[in-house]
């Protein structure tokens, strides 16, 4: 079918986002964390699609797509041209890429139909001197994109006038639960942040038929909800033990999570589940060398494929901007890149008490879009 992702792309993404999201989430100890990996990715593959040499061979390595050889462009431009497809008739799911290039330089004519056809990208010309205003338009475009979640990603003295070109990718989604949560039922309830001490929360309550499963085994336990409309879902994952984030969090790498939710089973389960709302941002540029990619930040990077002219280019910074707000309704989230413990008492139904940190990831036909943790909740 011509609209179908390829599923190895699918892997290659998901084993990026994890990596990706291990690496942040190592930076930033003790805090809560969310990342759009899918955002990111599309950034690094669009910029790959103008690389050449060594850089191509990190990013394409980096991003998970193997070696440069030839073709492999055409496939990673191919994939993302049916996804992007694909996301058109999610109402919930909104994506957008944005080149600024500098004003009397242009996009190669290749790279620009790449951009266009499979990246769904346009590329603007801004004066990148004139840093304020640059800075003032790209934030313009990306609020608007992400229903004004995201503000300032680019801050004006990143930009001047030895900048050359600016990829923006955002993400928005916003969606309701086929299932949503009672506001009636939401009260104050204790959210573990270690093994001793808590604080109460606005925990929502619901009990419906969901798919579950305790991989006990793993130290986890795992819940998916879905969204109404949508092919969006949030799989929760649940360390049984209060301080077991850490733990789950060295698994992840080694879970497959296509795997994982085939052993889920869908049963009466009544969930616990704070509502809570997060911001985070994070400059890249250090976790992407982290991750192999470090030749495009300098001056020895090959993007011969990008700019008409022969004048060097090389990435100056990767800037990521996320948003995750998870309430009764459901779920809104945005990027750019631009528990007791489980109770075993006398009810038949199992509990999911969301009562400690914990993670979530949010899949599209299995694609990691989002992938975060809480790890402490407002009250």
């Amino acid at each position: 079918m011509a609209d179908t992702v390829d599923t190895q792309f699918v892997g290659q993404s998901n084993e990026f986002a994890i990596k990706l999201y291990k690496q942040v989430s190592s930076q930033n100890a003790g805090e809560n964390v969310v990342i759009s990996p899918f955002s990111i990715s599309a950034c690094l593959s669009l910029a790959a699609m103008g690389a050449g040499g060594l850089t191509a061979e990190e990013l394409f390595t980096g991003l998970h797509y193997g070696a440069t050889a030839a073709g492999a462009k055409s496939t990673v431009a191919d994939n993302y041209r049916r996804l992007m497809a694909r996301l058109d008739t999610d109402r919930t799911v909104n994506v957008a890429n944005k080149i600024y290039v500098q004003q009397g330089f242009s996009v190669k004519g290749a790279f620009n139909t790449i951009a266009t056809d499979s990246f769904r990208s346009e590329a603007e010309t801004v004066d990148f001197a004139q840093n304020t205003a640059a800075a003032k338009t790209i934030n313009g475009w990306v609020e608007s994109k992400t229903n004004n979640k995201i503000k300032d990603l680019i801050s004006p003295d990143s930009l001047d006038d030895s900048s050359r070109m600016v990829l923006v990718n955002a993400v928005h989604f916003k969606g309701t639960w086929t299932y949503q949560f009672d506001p009636t039922l939401t009260r104050p309830f204790p959210f573990w942040t270690s093994e001793t001490e808590s604080r109460d929360v606005p925990m929502m309550n619901i009990k419906k038929h969901f798919a579950y499963n305790n991989f006990e085994e793993d130290g986890f336990s795992a819940l998916e909800l879905t969204y109404g409309g949508s092919d969006m879902t949030m799989l929760l994952l649940l360390p049984n033990e209060r301080t077991g984030l850490a733990a789950l969090e060295e698994k992840l790498p080694s879970l497959n999570l296509p795997e994982l939710t085939t052993k889920m089973h869908k049963q009466e389960v009544e969930v616990f589940l704070p509502k809570f709302k997060i911001d985070f941002s994070r400059d890249l540029n250090e976790d992407l060398k982290a991750l192999g990619m470090s030749r495009m930040f300098s001056d020895a990077a090959e993007f011969p494929d990008l700019l008409e002219g022969n004048e060097p280019l090389k990435v100056s910074k990767v800037v990521h901007k996320a948003f995750i707000e998870v309430n009764e309704e459901g779920t809104e989230a945005a990027a750019a890149t631009g528990m007791i413990m489980m109770m075993r008492c006398m009810p038949m139904h199992p509990y999911f008490t969301v009562d400690h940190p914990f993670l979530y990831v949010l899949r599209h036909q299995q694609q990691i879009y989002f992938v975060g943790r809480t790890v402490k909740v407002d009250a």
